[in-house]
């Protein structure tokens, strides 16, 4: 009998000393981080967009996404830009560290919250002692109103 596990690739973002996973179909490219040009009447969380390749994408600060404060832009400092079809967004984050495969039968529903469709959290996954909390990439999306 064999068994055969499932595994996810993410792109580990970080916000402070937490670490995030976005699932890798979502993500288009890492980037440094560049001129953003501010955009009036958006929401707080808008940075306000790039233009990268022939597209004007809108740029969200992962830190405010997330309900912390807002990303610190240092050297290390990444845009992750997520695609969904035809839609562009890219994420300012304070590090894009690494790629990694979990076994999705690690990925945890904390128990406390009731897992709702429209979560922004897919779940939380332990790999290598390290919990990581996966992001719901299509809900990131959904929710922009822009």
């Amino acid at each position: 009998m064999s068994l055969s596990t499932q595994t996810l690739k993410i792109v580990i973002v970080s916000n402070g000393d937490e670490e995030f996973g976005l699932p890798i179909q979502y993500v288009a490219s890492i980037e440094r981080v560049m001129e953003i040009t501010p955009m009036p009447e958006m929401p707080q969380e808008v940075s306000g967009v790039i233009h990268l390749r022939g597209n004007v994408i809108p740029i969200i600060d992962f830190g405010q996404l997330i309900g912390n404060q807002k990303s610190l832009r240092t050297d290390s400092s990444r845009i992750v830009v997520l695609q969904k079809d035809d839609n562009f967004l890219g994420l300012l984050t304070e590090a894009a560290t690494d790629v990694i495969d979990i076994d999705t039968a690690s990925i945890q529903t904390p128990g406390s919250f009731a897992q709702k469709e429209d979560s922004l959290i897919q779940g939380v996954a332990k790999h290598n002692e390290r919990l990581i909390v996966v992001l719901n990439c299509p809900v990131i999306f959904n929710n922009r109103n822009f």
